[in-house]
C-alpha cells in the first residue's frame, strides 16, 4: 500500500531506511511501571475553595426556601381556619337575628289564633272588624320597629324607581303623570325596596 514519499505500510522507506520517526503506544494504563491499585487508593483532588462555598450557599438557601413553605403553610392554615370561625359567628348571629325578628310575630300569629276562636261563635260582624284592625295595627307596629316603612303616594307624582303602574286613566294635562289611587301597599327596608307600591296613574289624552 503506497502511503507517499515511497513510505511502505511497515513505516519503513522503500530502501529500509528509518525516516526520523517513532511511533509509541498512547495507553498508559497498559505500562509495566504503572500500577493501577496504587492510583485507586490515592486520595482525589480537594474541591476547590469556591465550589464548596457554592455549594454551601446553594444549601442555606435551600432550607430557607423550605423553612418559608413550611411557614407559608402554617400561615394559609391559620387564615382558614379564622375564615371558619368567622363564617360560623356570622351564621350564629344570623340564626339569633331570625329568632329575634320572628319573636313579634308569634305574638300577631296567636292574636289571630284567638280571633278565629271568638267568632267561630259569634254572629256579631263589629267583633271580627275590631278584632282584624287590632292585629294590622299590632303588625304594622312590630314591621315599623324593624325599619320596615310604607311608601307614600297620595298626591305624588308617579315614580318608577319605588311605584309600578297597574292601571291608567286620562286626565287633564295638569294631571298627567300624577298617582290617582293607590291599589296596593309598597314599602322600603333600611332604604332597600322591599315591594313596589302598585298605583292607578293619569295620562293626558
Amino acid at each position: 500500500m503506497n502511503l507517499g514519499n515511497g513510505a511502505t505500510s511497515d513505516g519503513n522507506s522503500g530502501g529500509g531506511e528509518d525516516k526520523g520517526f517513532v511511533v509509541r503506544d498512547q495507553r498508559w494504563w497498559l505500562r509495566d511501571d504503572v500500577d493501577l491499585d496504587a492510583m485507586a487508593t490515592e486520595p482525589k483532588p480537594a474541591t476547590p475553595h469556591y465550589v464548596e462555598e457554592l455549594e454551601q450557599r446553594v444549601q442555606r438557601a435551600e432550607q430557607q426556601l423550605q423553612e418559608y413553605i413550611r411557614a407559608h403553610k402554617a400561615s394559609m392554615a391559620d387564615v382558614e381556619g379564622m375564615r371558619k370561625r368567622l363564617e360560623g359567628e356570622i351564621e350564629r348571629k344570623l340564626q339569633a337575628d331570625r329568632a329575634k325578628l320572628a319573636g313579634p310575630f308569634v305574638e300577631v300569629l296567636d292574636n289571630l289564633e284567638r280571633l278565629k276562636d271568638a267568632v267561630a261563635g259569634s254572629t256579631d260582624p263589629s267583633k271580627l272588624s275590631e278584632g282584624v284592625e287590632m292585629i294590622l295595627r299590632q303588625l304594622r307596629e312590630e314591621l315599623g320597629r324593624i325599619g320596615l316603612e310604607r311608601i307614600e303616594t297620595e298626591g305624588r307624582r308617579f315614580d318608577p324607581n319605588t311605584m309600578e303602574a297597574l292601571m291608567t286613566e286620562k286626565v287633564g294635562a295638569d294631571r298627567d303623570g300624577m298617582v290617582l289611587s293607590e291599589l296596593r301597599s309598597g314599602y322600603m327596608l333600611a332604604g332597600q325596596l322591599v315591594r313596589p307600591a302598585g298605583v292607578k296613574v293619569g295620562i293626558a289624552g
